[in-house]
């Protein structure tokens, strides 16, 4: 149920009914109130509060809106040239920087499009000279082969002409051989019939004494010698066909192992001709596969320069978006300076009195709504809107008003003491938090170098202070969070590159 009190409005204390209300430590000043409503725009409203309580109305204001417009306009003249001479700084320090990012992205294209040409003329020159040393193995290789088949058929040839020689002297022994059996036994014939002569001489010379008798014996002995002959004879024929069968054998034997070897160097010839081959085999495979790696590595660096390249333009093209969106909202805010600047006195306060219209409209659906929001900051706002409709009310005489503006505070003073420890918990956790970032701060540049352990270290520029970051960068954090990536990137790797 709602309290009952009465307020008198002729006889009120401001002060001691807020003191009674607990938020004494919020003046009660309207303007102050005003200000802190109304932020940047309060001066100006101000102002014109000052100048609608006045005496004479009419004349201070026709007084105060001459000096205002002229001092309006040169302020206007001045900030003209000061605008107009800011963006001429403004666009040749864009142009400038924009000329260097195109300079260095063509510098970096060319760098790219020079390395791509290096790597191509490398590979191919690695290529040549592969193919130049694996020409000169394969040369090597077949010289090899046909040493070693020359050197093979030099072996058959002259196993051959050994074999021949062997045979010839064989055949020349055998032949000296039969040779001197032969003449032993026509040795031996030429003994026998001289015998025989001898022998008939002797007999001529005793064939008178004993004719008989030795032309008996005579008979016998030659019938003797007759058979001696013959099995003589036999022996020969028989010694010939002996060393004729092997000799034959023997021929047979060495042909045959002439054959084996002539089968085996054939063999050899053959082997190593399937060796050649595929050794060429190997070697044209190997060409063909690292031919494709090289095609494969040279279409990834390829693909690669390619992402480099689009990315270096889509950096171009974002930084230029952002120049003329900063150029675009930069004409804007001085087109409306300008349109400010050819207002007329009375347009302007026009403009005010539809400001103050619409603040107050503000603070007085901030103080319908003051139960329903939560947070300190919201509730020294709604304070304050409270007391200046509660200003307002009292100017008006508006007892109702009063009462309903001091029931709202009460209720709202009474939420007051959780926000409060809200307040406190979030400034304990802003300290934890602001300690953290002074600890995290305290790295000196050799410490980041070493990449210490718990760090991010892709941002290890975040560990230092603002006087470290200056002095080792060589300009500010805003400064540095505006250029592109690539060039963040190599600014960090050159600052924290770590010494040998």
């Amino acid at each position: 149920m709602a309290e009952e009190f009465d307020i008198d409005i002729d006889n009120l204390d401001e002060e001691a009914l807020f003191a009674e209300l607990g938020i004494d430590d919020i003046g009660l000043d309207e303007e102050a109130l005003m200000a802190e409503l109304m932020g940047d725009e309060a001066a100006v409203e101000e102002e014109l509060l000052r100048e609608m309580a006045g005496g004479d109305m009419a004349a201070i204001e026709e007084f105060q809106a001459n000096q205002a417009a002229d001092k309006l306009k040169q302020t206007i003249e001045r900030n003209k040239r000061e605008a107009a001479e800011r963006k001429r700084q403004r666009e040749e320090a864009e142009m400038a920087t924009y000329l260097a990012e195109e300079k260095a992205a063509e510098e970096a294209a060319n760098k790219i499009k020079e390395s791509v040409e290096r790597r191509k003329r490398e590979m191919a020159e690695a290529k040549a000279k592969k193919e130049a040393e694996e020409m000169e193995a394969y040369m090597a290789e077949e010289n090899a082969a046909a040493e070693a088949a020359n050197k093979i058929k030099e072996s058959i040839e002259k196993r051959k002409r050994e074999l021949a020689e062997k045979k010839a002297q064989k055949e020349a022994e055998e032949m000296e051989a039969y040779m001197a059996e032969e003449k032993a036994a026509a040795e031996a014939a030429n003994k026998i019939k001289e015998g025989i002569e001898r022998r008939k001489r002797e007999l001529a010379e005793t064939k008178a004494a004993r004719e008989a008798e030795e032309m008996a014996a005579y008979m016998a002995e030659e019938a003797a010698n007759e058979g001696a002959s013959e099995a003589m004879k036999r022996r020969i024929e028989e010694r010939k066909r002996e060393l004729a069968e092997k000799k034959a054998q023997k021929e047979a034997e060495e042909m045959a192992a002439y054959m084996a070897e002539e089968r085996a160097a054939e063999s050899a010839a053959d082997a190593m001709k399937r060796r050649i081959e595929e050794r060429k085999r190997e070697l044209a495979e190997k060409k063909a596969q690292k031919e494709a790696e090289e095609m494969q590595n040279y279409m990834a660096e390829e693909k690669e320069r390619e992402a480099q390249q689009e990315k270096i333009k889509r950096q171009i093209e974002e930084t230029k978006r952002k120049k003329e969106a900063e150029k675009k909202a930069l004409e804007e805010k001085q087109m409306q300076m300008y349109q400010l600047s050819q207002m007329t006195p009375e347009q302007r306060k026009a403009l005010l009195a539809k400001r103050l219209a619409e603040k107050k409209a503000a603070l007085a659906a901030a103080s319908a709504d003051a139960s329903g929001s939560d947070g300190a900051a919201d509730k020294n706002k709604q304070l304050a809107a409270l007391k200046l409709a509660f200003v307002e009310a009292k100017k008006k005489g508006d007892q109702e008003g009063l009462k309903k503006i001091v029931l709202q505070i009460k209720a709202l003073q009474a939420e007051a003491a959780p926000v409060v420890q809200q307040v406190t918990k979030q400034e304990g956790t802003s300290a934890i938090a602001a300690s953290k970032s002074e600890q995290a701060s305290k790295y000196t540049l050799a410490q980041l170098r070493a990449r210490p352990e718990g760090l991010d270290h892709s941002k290890l520029e975040s560990y230092l202070t603002d006087e470290q970051f200056r002095a080792y960068f060589k300009m500010t954090r805003l400064q540095f969070n505006k250029l592109p990536k690539i060039k963040q990137d190599k600014l960090k790797e050159i600052v924290f590159k770590a010494s040998n």
